[in-house]
């Protein structure tokens, strides 16, 4: 199901010291890769490997309409669950034995560029990009040699979901603007039994589920509205950047939303499900729940909003769900020219209205969507809203594993009743994660002294 939380992976990705003894172990398994796959009567076969089942769909669904427009090609996709997926990356990829394709998020794709796995975008290509896509995309995806290492295919931009039945009921006439706005309508929101359980959640804070999707949300939601950065860059290299008072405001408000507040809970149906069914007011979360809660939860009356300002700064994370060619691929023109064509203005249009992920370009009319699924709209103008930041992940080969390791911790101070009303409680976990997050960048060469 597109809602499980535990879709994203916390698995730990191989250290840089790690790389070379991978490298060597797997290249002995690359013999014989000398030509490329012939489907039949000739056809070139592109392969490529996806992680999430909407995207698999889709895929399959454009390859489809490409092999009809293009008999000489044959696409052929497979789907693997996203650990299974980075798993064989982690493998195939140095082999020489992955896809043609790979979609993968872009933070788990950019190490395997820095050892050398991954083809830039040929000139004309990078061009075509950089002329389409938002400028905040390109330099996302453009490593530290100014190359582009993959396509931008989806953009992962969250917002806030609500319900506006429940707004009404609640005589909550406005959508909160402030973060202060949206605690005190998630208290307003929120609904008990008799023993004080929560029945229906006033926000649907994420706080369990998987790790590097449990870390971005929080990220999202908490540290960025009170100006707490995951990572400082101090000249070319980083360390941690949520020490302070930020970082410490970015989990109370968490905590007290558990513990003290009492808006959300553990023990009932969380994320896109459960906002679906009734049981949340509010959640964060990206575009493809739009086409979610369109197949099933039709008669919802809800609407979304801007991730709200705090008093350290306004925006959201928009994560790149890249697509990226192999080096060892021997169809890379195939390659290139179907992902490309995956993002022309017809397939963006297709994408957005089927899988309900966002694609990155917003030079391209979405109009003829919104009489359905009026929502894409507010997606399309908050990711163009000024003043309204849009961050993405660092490009650096540690950034996989700082963030899933901040994620464990953030998941285990969550469940922390004693951190109630407990500042020195809190600064103390601030403290080891950020200690933690400082080794990891110096056990890669990357910690900033």
């Amino acid at each position: 199901m597109w809602f499980e939380e535990n879709r994203r992976s916390s698995m730990r990705k191989p250290s840089r010291s790690v790389w070379p003894i991978l490298c060597a172990v797997v290249a002995v398994l690359a013999v014989g890769l000398g030509v490329p796959t012939w489907g039949a009567a000739g056809q070139v076969e592109v392969t490529i490997w996806t992680a999430f089942p909407e995207m698999h769909q889709l895929t399959q669904e454009l390859a489809a309409k490409y092999m009809k427009e293009n008999p000489n090609i044959k696409i052929t996709a497979t789907l693997f669950p996203q650990r299974a997926q980075e798993e064989k990356v982690a493998v195939a990829l140095p082999a020489g034995q992955a896809a043609d394709l790979i979609e993968l998020d872009k933070f788990e794709l950019y190490p395997y560029y820095k050892n050398g796995f991954l083809e830039p975008l040929p000139p004309d290509t990078e061009a075509w990009v950089k002329k389409n896509f938002p400028e905040y995309s390109v330099k996302a995806n453009t490593a530290d040699d100014g190359k582009l290492f993959d396509f931008p295919w989806f953009n992962a931009f969250k917002m806030m979901f609500y319900n506006k039945d429940y707004f009404k009921e609640a005589g909550i006439t406005k959508v909160p603007t402030t973060v202060d706005e949206m605690v005190a309508a998630s208290k307003k929101l929120t609904k008990y039994d008799s023993k004080g359980n929560v029945t229906r959640a006033g926000l649907d804070y994420r706080i369990m589920g998987g790790g590097a999707g449990t870390m971005q949300k929080y990220w999202t939601q908490a540290m960025i509205p009170y100006g707490a950065k995951v990572l400082d860059k101090v000249g070319d290299k980083w360390r941690a950047g949520y020490n302070n008072e930020a970082g410490k405001n970015a989990l109370t408000m968490y905590i007290n939303a558990v513990h003290k507040d009492k808006v959300v809970a553990f023990d009932h149906k969380h994320d896109a499900e459960g906002f679906g069914l009734g049981i949340s007011a509010m959640f964060q979360r990206e575009a493809w729940v739009v086409g979610y809660l369109f197949k099933e939860a039709p008669k919802l009356n809800y609407g979304v909003f801007p991730m709200p300002k705090g008093s350290g700064g306004w925006g959201t994370v928009g994560n790149t769900m890249g697509l990226a060619v192999p080096k060892s691929s021997k169809v890379k023109k195939e390659a290139f020219a179907f992902a490309k064509w995956m993002m022309d203005d017809a397939q963006a249009m297709y994408s957005f209205d089927t899988s309900g992920w966002q694609p990155f370009r917003t030079n391209i009319d979405y109009s003829p969507l919104y009489k359905n699924k009026p929502m894409l709209k507010e997606f399309i103008q908050t990711s163009n809203l000024a003043g309204h930041a849009v961050y993405d992940y660092e490009n650096m080969p540690a950034i996989s594993e700082v963030h899933n390791r901040m994620a464990e911790r953030i998941m285990t101070a969550f469940k922390r009743a004693d951190l109630k009303d407990n500042p020195q409680g809190i600064a103390k976990v601030i403290s080891d994660m950020a200690e933690e997050t400082n080794r990891i960048l110096a056990d890669n060469g990357l910690l900033a002294k």
